[in-house]
């Protein structure tokens, strides 16, 4: 079998040609006649000029599609086609996980000694327990944030290397995500996990659903969000230690919308649970903006990921809200960065500072100086390669 047939995901005979996938997208404007043509060029290897320019990879119109068809992977399967015969360009290499060191990687020599322990015993610790906690690529970047008491009872393992492939998803790099589907396999098989949790929505929905369903992998464990996991055990405590009495708005990701309530919902519920009061974006839930992280994986130009993500940080100003807060790390990451260059007076904040705070521990937010950091990498480290001609593959 050719690897077009093997990584070819979309689910022809359940498409009815309903041009919902498309017609709801909020990045590029297509009326409902023109949202069924593109699905038809799509399957059949015709993509427009005006989706491949304007898709800026934020995943929802798999979301979107009724019958789960998965256009999405459509979409990706072209930027597939392209990597196989060109590669990618040199200047995104410094941001793939599969660099060492990258932009992520760089900043551990910025953290405290405490934060440069957890990472070093979470390397080292067997992922087995009754529940292990996978920590990926962005919780290393903030080890901060599983600092806490709430924490007691969660085993956490993981290191650089057992990146979860996501970055590669979204990019269409479908043979580097089946290699990494062999590795996890591999790495987990015969540990005695009683259940995953998860700290980031696109961790949960690669190990629950991308990798097994689409790339063959094997767990033999239950998976759940952390946010659930902590949601049940707040609430059996009682009342807060301590109210936040404030008002945020919630950034969603891209893959919330994929698993839905579980994390959409949830995450809401645990806000309030802290005494926050929430005031929704124009944009939020399944018709939310990305954070602008997805944006550089068409075209790999940081300019993409900048515009993408200053977008959603205007939308969130525009709530009046006192902080903007989230619950995926990736985002917090990417908007804590872009925040930089456009400067915001609300503070991005994760979940889990919150909760921190709501139960009577100390709090830190590093995040805004780690980026700086990672900004002034990216600077010297990848942006002087941008007009460089040369490719490379993972």
């Amino acid at each position: 079998m050719d690897n077009q047939g093997r990584f070819d995901f979309f689910r022809y005979e359940d498409c009815t040609l309903c041009g919902d996938c498309l017609a709801r997208c909020e990045y590029i404007d297509f009326s409902r006649d023109e949202a069924v043509e593109e699905v038809k060029g799509l399957i059949d290897g015709r993509p427009s000029r005006k989706l491949q320019k304007g898709c800026i990879s934020c995943y929802a119109c798999n979301a979107f599609c009724p019958q789960d068809c998965r256009p999405y992977e459509l979409i990706t399967r072209n930027w597939f086609e392209r990597y196989k015969h060109k590669g990618l360009p040199v200047r995104a290499s410094y941001l793939m996980p599969s660099s060492f060191p990258n932009f992520r990687t760089d900043v551990v020599k910025n953290m405290s000694a405490r934060e440069q322990e957890m990472l070093r015993r979470w390397s080292n610790t067997p992922p087995e327990g009754e529940l292990v906690l996978y920590p990926g690529c962005n919780l290393m970047t903030l080890p901060h944030l599983v600092d806490a008491g709430f924490m007691q009872g969660v085993t956490i393992s993981g290191d650089w290397d057992l990146c979860c492939g996501e970055m590669f998803f979204r990019m269409g790099l479908f043979d580097a995500v089946e290699r990494t589907a062999r590795k996890l396999t591999e790495h987990y098989r015969g540990r005695e996990i009683g259940k995953m949790l998860f700290t980031c929505p696109a961790c949960l929905n690669m190990f629950r659903n991308v990798l097994p369903d689409q790339f063959g992998a094997e767990f033999s464990f239950e998976t759940e969000y952390l946010g659930s996991y902590l949601l049940a055990r707040m609430q059996e405590s009682g009342q807060p230690a301590r109210r936040l009495e404030r008002k945020v708005t919630v950034h969603d990701s891209c893959h919330a919308r994929i698993l839905g309530d579980e994390v959409l919902k949830t995450s809401r519920d645990l806000f309030t649970w802290m005494g926050l009061e929430i005031k929704e974006m124009d944009h939020s839930g399944l018709q939310g903006y990305c954070c602008g992280a997805a944006a550089g994986c068409n075209r790999y130009s940081p300019f993409d990921i900048i515009f993408s993500a200053m977008r959603e940080l205007w939308e969130a100003q525009k709530t009046g809200a006192r902080d903007l807060a989230l619950y995926c790390t990736g985002c917090q990451i990417t908007l804590s960065l872009c925040s930089w260059l456009f400067p915001t007076l609300q503070p991005v904040r994760h979940m889990l500072e919150y909760l921190r705070e709501a139960t009577g521990e100390e709090v830190s937010h590093p995040a805004q100086g780690r980026t700086f950091h990672m900004l002034t990498n990216i600077t010297y480290k990848a942006l002087p390669k941008m007009l460089s001609p040369r490719h490379y593959r993972v």
